[in-house]
């Protein structure tokens, strides 16, 4: 009995060893995936608009703190409804769960050592900086950072550190968003409302985020432009790049993203899933990925496909969806697909490379496992 016994810790000690070898863990994004150094122009882009801007920090009432440990919400807000143009405080600033709203034809400048850092709550859903039903704003050099090391309960995935929902005309530049209990960047619908229009971000690096890096949900025109993400971890998906719309009144047309990095994220580096997107009239899907590189991910990519619940009345997706040049690198798995996509748009991959130690002929063997797949082709 005593030898069973012995051999069974062991045994476990083993599989608890096996486990933990397998455990998520953060790393430093190394310095040849990262764009800070493209952020110079970002920062030159700004200086126009940065003399007329009202500056915020003389809203903020007398004897503020510059550490980032006093609330000021309240504030901040006042000042950002009466003035177009404004520069945030040149130090991090508090904010509570209420998050920061942006008006239409506005501009926001963050300064070199401006940040909206979020007081901790136990709220399941927020917005740090909040762009619902507006038009034509225009964000420089963001610094959001979320309250994942110090969130107050355990419940939710929806707090969001840069959330844009039913807006038009939004341009996002070199923002910095990190440890958000739910995704750093959200781009989607709000309820009985339309779609984004003619998004633009450039140059983001989101990182430690909980849920999803950059969630794509409902957008016609968008440009993600050399984007860096990273260390997604917490709740699934985790990936770093999740386009996936939530219901058929949703759209994902006319996408760009260009030069992605995705790096250390639990999951998944990019996941592309349009299972719910179908419905009675036919959605167009347009969407360009150039240029990708993974690096470390669990799956660099998952290609979600379609399954057998739609009806008689629901019509497949036109459209097309490109995936060019892809680099995945060091993943257990570097693509994951699925059984059917015969709802899917014409789905092409080109020129694809993994490197993976220890296995040869990566891109061979996933072109015979997908092989034969309508809609998807593999070359």
């Amino acid at each position: 009995m005593r030898r069973r016994c012995l051999t069974f810790t062991a045994c476990l000690w083993l599989w608890v060893g096996c486990y933990a070898q397998d455990a998520f863990r953060y790393r430093a994004l190394p310095s040849t995936y990262s764009n800070s150094q493209t952020a110079t122009p970002f920062r030159s882009a700004a200086v126009s608009d940065n003399a007329a801007a009202f500056d915020l920090a003389t809203a903020l009432p007398s004897g503020y703190v510059k550490d980032g440990s006093v609330d000021y919400t309240s504030q901040l807000q006042s000042a950002i409804n009466t003035h177009n143009v404004v520069k945030m405080p040149d130090f991090p600033v508090m904010v509570n769960d209420a998050g920061i709203s942006l008006k239409s034809n506005s501009t926001v400048i963050f300064q070199p050592n401006s940040a909206l850092v979020l007081q901790a709550t136990g709220k399941p859903k927020y917005a740090i900086l909040r762009m619902l039903d507006v038009q034509n704003v225009k964000v420089y050099n963001p610094v959001i950072i979320g309250d994942r090391d110090k969130h107050n309960g355990s419940g939710g995935e929806w707090g969001m550190g840069i959330d844009i929902r039913s807006s038009d005309n939004i341009s996002i530049y070199n923002p910095r968003v990190s440890k958000c209990w739910g995704d750093g960047i959200y781009i989607g619908q709000a309820e009985k409302m339309n779609a984004n229009t003619n998004i633009a971000i450039y140059n983001a690096l989101v990182d430690n985020n909980r849920r999803n890096g950059i969630t794509i949900g409902s957008v016609k025109g968008l440009k993600l432009i050399q984007p860096v993400v990273s260390n997604t971890s917490g709740t699934l998906p985790m990936a770093g790049i999740d386009i996936e719309p939530n219901s058929s009144a949703d759209a994902v047309d006319n996408v760009t993203i260009d030069r992605p990095v995705t790096f250390n994220n639990e999951k998944y580096g990019i996941v592309i899933g349009l299972s719910r997107l179908p419905g009675p009239d036919q959605k167009q899907v347009n969407i360009t990925i150039n240029k990708h590189t993974d690096d470390g991910s669990g799956s660099a990519f998952w290609m979600g496909g379609t399954d057998a619940r739609y009806t008689a009345a629901d019509k497949p997706l036109a459209g097309s969806i490109q995936v060019l040049d892809p680099v995945w690198k060091n993943n257990a798995v570097p693509f994951k697909g699925a059984k059917t996509y015969d709802f899917a748009p014409p789905c092409k991959f080109r020129n694809i490379s993994i490197q993976k130690p220890g296995s040869n002929n990566e891109v061979e063997k996933l072109k015979r496992m997908q092989a034969n797949k309508k809609n998807l082709d593999i070359q």
